[in-house]
């Protein structure tokens, strides 16, 4: 399968999961001690994208792809979920984000984005950093070295087998 018909299949299957998500449980599960909704819900999406590329490691093999990520707003330090949109072909450029809200999914790069959806994202994630499940070949615009311990945590639960993922 090319890589235009891998992210369609994905991108179908997240739909479909999308649709069984509570976004504002999702929301609060990201910013409080109890976590585990936020955790399945990143696991889902992650054995989505493993199913349907056939890896969770991904080469120069391909151009645009969209992974599963947490996400944090760098000013206020909320967590959420989203998913972000890398070129590959340009060490992972980033080219856009579609953010997990209780607002529902809002996507970053649209011009018919509404301005309350602007002002939402403005005041709780701009700027933001993020970290996704999939492992690159390369990458230098994500910093996996310094993972705040919460995002760490929610990014374990899809890796239980890899306990050296877990910040000290």
């Amino acid at each position: 399968m090319d890589n235009r018909n891998l992210q369609a299949s994905f991108i179908e299957r997240l739909n479909k999961l999308l649709l069984t998500v509570d976004f504002a449980k999702l929301d609060r599960s990201c910013n409080s001690v109890d976590d585990s909704y936020a955790k399945d819900i990143l696991k889902q999406m992650h054995e989505s994208f493993v199913d349907v590329y056939g890896t969770d490691y991904l080469d120069r093999g391909y151009e645009f792809v969209e992974l599963p990520a947490v996400i944090q707003g760098r000013n206020t330090g909320h967590i959420g979920l989203g998913v972000v949109t890398l070129d590959l072909e340009s060490s992972g450029e980033h080219w856009g984000t579609f953010f997990l809200t209780p607002r529902g999914v809002i996507d970053q790069g649209t011009e018919k984005m509404s301005k309350a959806d602007s002002q939402y994202l403005n005041k709780t994630y701009i700027p933001y950093d993020y970290w996704y499940t999939i492992t690159l070949e390369r990458d230098h615009h994500v910093d996996f070295d310094n993972i705040p311990e919460k995002v760490s945590d929610i990014l374990s639960a899809c890796y239980p087998n890899q306990p050296e993922l877990k910040m000290e």
